[in-house]
C-alpha cells in the first residue's frame, strides 16, 4: 500500500480553517461561528463537544462535503470552495462516518476498496495490487466476497478505514467511527491507527473527555464556537464552568485534582501513567503520605 500524498510544502499546514461559520435554515443560531484552527502534518487530535455542537459539521466543512457560509478552508493551500480541484481534497482528507454504512456504495469489501481506485483511473494492475494489499493490512482478506453490511461494526470501520486510506489520505477525520463498536473492536481500530505513518494527521470527533485526553491536542466545540485548543491538561485547566457543565471532564483529571487538594501530588493530569508517577514519588517524598 502506497504511503500516501506527501504534503505539498515541508511545515505547511495540511489543513486550515479561517474564520468559518455555517447556518443550517432550520436554526435561529449559527452551527458554526468564526472558527479558526489549524491542523499540521502528523498531529493527533480529539474534537470534543456535546450533541448539536457542530463537530459533524465541522469534519464534514474539512474534506469539502459542506462550504462554510463564510470563512474558507484550505488543505494542502487547496481551497474547499473551488469545485475542479475539490477530488484533490477529498483524496487527501479521509472522512469516517460514525456508522459505515451510510458511505459504502458497492456489494463486496474487494470492489468497496476498489471503488475510489477507480474514480482515480489507476491501472487495472496496479489497482489490484493495492486492493489486495489493503485487504491483507487491514485483516479483510477473509471478508473480501462479503457484502459489507454483512460485516461486523469493527470490521466495517476497518473497511472504511481501508477504503479512504488506500486512496492516498494525508489526513483522517474520525466522526464517532468508534461510538458503536465493543471494547475488543475498538481496541483493533485504534492500534490501526497508530500504526499509520507518523506524518498522518488523524482528529477524532468524540463526546467523551476521557476519550479525548488520549489524544495529543484537544479542541471544544461549544454552541458552534472553538472555545478551547492546547495540549489536554492545558484544556481541562482553563475550561469555563458552562462548558464543564457540557462536555465534562476526564475521570483521571478530576481524581488527580483531588489529590493535588490533598496534597498527595504537585499537579493535575489527564494521564493515568502521570498520576501513578505522582504518587509513587509522594510515598518515597519526605513527609510524603504513605
Amino acid at each position: 500500500m502506497g504511503e500516501g500524498l506527501a504534503v505539498a510544502v515541508l511545515g505547511a499546514h495540511l489543513i486550515e480553517v479561517d474564520a468559518v461559520s455555517f447556518r443550517r435554515p432550520t436554526l435561529d443560531r449559527p452551527v458554526l461561528q468564526d472558527v479558526s484552527l489549524r491542523l499540521m502534518p502528523g498531529e493527533r487530535v480529539a474534537l470534543l463537544g456535546s450533541n448539536g455542537s457542530g463537530k459533524s459539521t465541522l469534519v464534514r466543512l474539512l474534506n469539502g462535503s459542506l462550504q462554510p457560509e463564510t470563512g474558507h478552508v484550505l488543505v494542502d493551500g487547496i481551497s474547499t470552495a473551488n469545485s475542479a480541484t475539490l477530488h484533490e481534497v477529498r483524496q487527501r482528507v479521509g472522512l469516517l462516518f460514525q456508522d459505515p454504512d451510510n458511505q459504502f456504495v458497492t456489494t463486496t469489501a474487494q470492489r468497496e476498496i476498489a471503488f475510489g481506485l477507480e474514480n482515480l483511473q489507476v491501472p487495472a494492475e496496479e489497482m489490484q495490487q493495492q486492493v489486495q494489499q489493503a485487504l491483507e493490512d487491514y485483516d479483510l482478506l477473509r471478508y473480501q466476497h462479503t457484502p459489507p453490511h454483512e460485516m461486523s461494526g469493527g470490521e466495517k470501520a476497518r473497511l472504511a478505514l481501508a477504503c479512504v486510506w488506500v486512496m492516498g489520505a494525508t489526513a483522517l477525520l474520525l466522526d464517532e467511527t468508534d461510538s458503536l463498536l465493543d471494547r475488543h473492536s475498538r481496541e483493533r481500530l485504534v492500534a490501526r491507527i497508530a500504526a499509520l505513518p507518523s506524518e498522518t494527521t488523524v482528529l477524532m470527533v468524540t463526546t467523551e473527555p476521557d476519550v479525548a485526553s488520549e489524544a495529543d491536542r484537544v479542541l471544544v466545540l461549544h454552541e458552534g464556537r472553538l472555545v478551547a485548543d492546547g495540549p489536554p491538561d492545558s484544556v481541562w485547566r482553563d475550561l469555563s464552568g458552562p462548558v464543564v457543565t457540557s462536555v465534562g471532564l476526564p475521570l483521571v483529571w478530576r481524581l488527580s485534582v483531588q489529590l493535588r487538594q490533598a496534597g498527595r501530588i504537585a499537579n493535575p493530569t489527564s494521564s493515568w501513567d502521570q498520576l501513578v508517577a505522582q504518587l509513587d514519588g509522594s510515598t518515597d517524598a519526605p513527609g510524603g503520605a504513605s
